[in-house]
């Protein structure tokens, strides 16, 4: 097990710093739409706040380019807590 963990870390480390951010950040958005306020469909959100981010990027003091990359890892950051909402649902449909 500790071999598997260990390829999976290898792996996801071979990814730019910012892009694990941009994917932490997607965690901590959906997790929170999730748990603190009980939504069910808490990916919504995080397309709202990972589009509003690269609007910032544009339209802000930086002036950089919409990067549709930061977007994609933002929203399949999303996609962690979205499926434990999902399972959630499923297995406790009240």
């Amino acid at each position: 097990m500790r071999k598997l963990w260990d390829k999976i870390v290898a792996w996801f480390l071979r990814f730019p710093a910012d892009k694990r951010l941009h994917f932490a950040a997607g965690i901590v958005i959906a997790a929170f739409f999730a748990i603190a306020l009980g939504m069910k469909f808490c990916f919504w959100p995080v397309i709202f706040f990972a589009f509003g981010k690269e609007l910032w990027d544009v339209l802000g003091s930086s002036h950089q380019d919409f990067d549709f990359k930061d977007f994609a890892a933002t929203l399949i950051g999303a996609l962690v807590p979205q499926s434990f909402a999902l399972l959630n649902i499923w297995w406790f449909p009240n």
